[in-house]
C-alpha cells in the first residue's frame, strides 16, 4: 500500500521483552509514512517517541509485581486474575483517546485483551502481535504435566474476583468480551507470530491462515544501551544475561563467578540496571560486569550465551548463530529452553525454573560441552537462517498494510489474509 498513509493505534505492554520488537514495527511503519500513536507507560515509550510516534501514557495497571511472581510460580490462574482485573482499566484509558476519532487500524500485543476488545467495539480491523510461541497449557514441550488440581483450587478461590473483572469488562459490550480460546494470544484480523515455522513447535496453527509467522522483529536503533567494546580482547567470550525482569537473582550471578573462575577466555555478565557492581570487586580480571549492554552487538562477539531463554534473547542469539546454555527461570522460559535444546542449539538446565538452584559445576560443564561440540553452533546458524528467511519487520509491516488496504477496499475477512511471500 505504498503512498497510502494510515492512522494506527499501537497498544503495547510495559515490558521490554514486548516493547523491543514492537519498536521495530513502529519504526518501519513510520518509515513508510504511516501515523502511529503508541500506547504504553511513559518509561516504555521513549524509543517510540524517538522514532516519531505520538505517545499516549497508559495507567500503571500492568506494573503489578504480582505478574512476574505468578509466572515464576507457574500460577496461571493468579496471572489470569490480575490480567482480567487490569483489562477494564486499560480499555477505558485507550478508548478515551481513540473512540472520539478512531484510527484506521489497531495493532495490539497478543496479551492485550483490551486491544482485541477495543477493535471489536469500534468495528476496526486489527493486527495482533505474539511475542511468544503459541501453544496451549496442555501442550508442553518439556513433558511437564500441568498442575490441573492446583489451578482448579485457585480458580475456586478467585472466582469472585473473576466475576467482578468480567462484569467490569462487560460494560464495554458483552459481544466484545474475549470468548475465543486459546486465551493467549488474543487474535486480531491477523495474528503475527514473531518466530519462524521451523523453530516453532508443531501445532495445527502453523497452517492456520489467521496466523503469519514472520520471524523476529529487530531494531538496533531502539536500544539505548552503551558498552566499551575495547574491554573485549578477542578471547572466547561467554555472555551471561537474565533479561530485563529477572536480573535480581544475585545467587545465580554468584554461581557464574564460581563456575567460570578459571575460564581461559572472558566472561561478560549483564547484571541489571541499578545493580551495585562493587559487589563483584573480588572477581578475577577476565570477568566484566555491566548493568546493561547492547545485546545485539555483544552477541556478534559471543562464543556461548548463558541465557534465561526469554524468546527475544533466544532468537537474537540464533539470529547471529550463537549456541546457548539455557537456564530458564520460569515455566514459560523452560518451554523455550526445551525447544532450543530439542533443535540442538542449546543445552538446558531447568533447576531454577523448578524452584531449585543450578550448581556452578553443572553450569561450567554445560558451557564446556557447548564450546567443545561444533554441532551446537551449526544448529544455531541453521535456525538463525530460518529466522532471517521468515522476513522479520519488513514482512510484518507488509501484512499490516495488506490488512489496511483490504479494509479500505471493503474486502477484509473476519480472520486471516492471503500469504505474503518473502523472497529468499
Amino acid at each position: 500500500m505504498p503512498g497510502a498513509m494510515a492512522r494506527i493505534a499501537f497498544l503495547s505492554l510495559p515490558q521490554f521483552g514486548h516493547v523491543n520488537p514492537h519498536l521495530a514495527i513502529v519504526a518501519e511503519l513510520i518509515r513508510r509514512g504511516h501515523e502511529v500513536t503508541f500506547f504504553n507507560e511513559t518509561a516504555f515509550s521513549e524509543g517510540a517517541a524517538r522514532m516519531g510516534a505520538r505517545c499516549v501514557a497508559t495507567p500503571a495497571a500492568m506494573s503489578n509485581p504480582g505478574f512476574v511472581e505468578a509466572l515464576t510460580e507457574d500460577d496461571l490462574v493468579r496471572w489470569l486474575d490480575l490480567w482480567l482485573n487490569a483489562t477494564s482499566v486499560m480499555l477505558g484509558s485507550v478508548l478515551e483517546t481513540i473512540e472520539p476519532d478512531p484510527p484506521d487500524l489497531i495493532v495490539f500485543d497478543g496479551m492485550n485483551v483490551w486491544g482485541e476488545m477495543a477493535a471489536r467495539r469500534l468495528r476496526l480491523p486489527s493486527v495482533s502481535i505474539s511475542t511468544a510461541f503459541i501453544f496451549t497449557a496442555l501442550d508442553d514441550p518439556t513433558g511437564k504435566r500441568p498442575p490441573i488440581g492446583k489451578w482448579t483450587l485457585s480458580t475456586i478461590k478467585r472466582l469472585p474476583s473473576f466475576i467482578d473483572a468480567w462484569l467490569k469488562m462487560a460494560k464495554y459490550g458483552a459481544r466484545n468480551l474475549p470468548w475465543r480460546l486459546p486465551f493467549v494470544p488474543r487474535q486480531g484480523t491477523l495474528t503475527l507470530v514473531l518466530t519462524s515455522k521451523e523453530l516453532h513447535p508443531r501445532t495445527p496453527l502453523l497452517e492456520d491462515p489467521g496466523f503469519a509467522f514472520v520471524g523476529p522483529c529487530i531494531e538496533p536503533g531502539a536500544r539505548p544501551e552503551r558498552f566499551d567494546f575495547s574491554t573485549l580482547d578477542g578471547r572466547p567470550l561467554i555472555y551471561v544475561s537474565l533479561g530485563t525482569q529477572l536480573f535480581t537473582n544475585r545467587r545465580f550471578f554468584d554461581a557464574c563467578v564460581e563456575a567460570f573462575n578459571d575460564f581461559s577466555g572472558q566472561v561478560l555478565l549483564s547484571v541489571g540496571p541499578g545493580t551495585d557492581l562493587s559487589r563483584f570487586a573480588d572477581a578475577p580480571p577476565h570477568f566484566i560486569f555491566a548493568g546493561s549492554v547492547p545485546q545485539l552487538e555483544v552477541l556478534q562477539r559471543t562464543a556461548v550465551f548463558v541465557t534465561h531463554a526469554g524468546l527475544n534473547s533466544l532468537q537474537e542469539a540464533l539470529w547471529f548463530g550463537v549456541p546457548m546454555v539455557a537456564v530458564p527461570m520460569t515455566p514459560e522460559q523452560a518451554r523455550n529452553a526445551a525447544i532450543a535444546a530439542q533443535a540442538g542449539a542449546a543445552l538446558g538446565l531447568d533447576e531454577e525454573a523448578k524452584g531449585g538452584q543450578v550448581a556452578a559445576s553443572k553450569l561450567r560443564a554445560a558451557v564446556d560441552a557447548v564450546l567443545a561440540d561444533p554441532k551446537f553452533a551449526g544448529n544455531a546458524r541453521r535456525l538463525g537462517q530460518s529466522l532471517h528467511a521468515a522476513g522479520g519487520t519488513v514482512v510484518a509491516v507488509d501484512h499490516i498494510e495488506r490488512i489496511i488496504a483490504e479494509h479500505k477496499a471493503g474486502t477484509t475477512r473476519k480472520r486471516g489474509i492471503l500469504a505474503i511471500k518473502h523472497p529468499a
